[in-house]
């Protein structure tokens, strides 16, 4: 199971919510975080961070199962489709 990173940043909802997500939404929640804490906090003020991780994790989930892909990282993964590995900005 993966462990939520810097759980005390998140609202007591989306840290519930992100407790019973599968790994990989917590890995990229995770990897948003510690890459981009100012977008997350903007989408989390928004109401927009949840609707945002689902959505990555299933173009996540999509990419990686792609077959020909297995001897890649999952980050190379994600940028072979095209994918973005920061969360949206907020305009």
């Amino acid at each position: 199971m993966q462990t939520v990173y810097t759980p005390k940043k998140y609202p007591p909802e989306i840290l519930n919510q992100l407790k019973t997500m599968p790994n990989l939404a917590v890995e990229i929640a995770n990897r948003w975080m510690l890459g981009w804490p100012a977008n997350v906090r903007a989408l989390i003020a928004a109401g927009e961070y949840m609707p945002a991780l689902i959505n990555q994790e299933r173009k996540e989930r999509e990419a990686l199962t792609m077959p020909g892909m297995n001897h890649l990282a999952r980050h190379e993964i994600a940028q072979e489709m095209g994918l973005s590995l920061s969360p949206p900005s907020i305009s």
